[in-house]
């Protein structure tokens, strides 16, 4: 697998985190609600990111961005999301599996991820 992930596993992500944590100064005041609260800013620094790339595609006067500006921003996005998920005790995974798969069937989809972690379509399903 890795398809633009390069192989980083939530379970890569969660070990780190979890380390590093352990090294930032002042992390343990870093609640349930600073969690969230971080979440919803690096999300918006991806929002920020996106407009600052299109004005430049659209050729907007004002400061630009990159694509890997927002690729930086998604990152810490994703960082601050499995942060706030281990404050709660979510198996991100598990709740990214079952929301797809949850979605597939609401919209009969037949693509879904597995136990096994990849994705398969549903045999009975598939057209010949």
């Amino acid at each position: 697998m890795g398809y633009g992930t390069d192989g980083v596993t939530f379970n890569v992500l969660r070990g780190a985190n979890k380390r590093r944590q352990q090294e930032w100064p002042g992390n343990e005041h870093a609640d349930t609600a600073f969690r969230a609260i971080e979440l919803a800013g690096e999300a918006g620094e991806v929002a920020e990111a996106v407009k600052k790339f299109l004005r430049a595609e659209r050729g907007i006067k004002g400061s630009t961005a990159t694509k890997e500006d927002i690729a930086l921003e998604m990152g810490d996005m994703l960082v601050s999301l499995d942060l706030l998920a281990e404050s709660l005790g979510i198996n991100l995974g598990e709740a990214v599996r079952r929301k797809f798969n949850a979605t597939s069937e609401k919209y009969g989809m037949r693509t879904y991820i597995g136990s096994d972690g990849d994705w398969h379509l549903h045999p009975e399903t598939i057209s010949a």
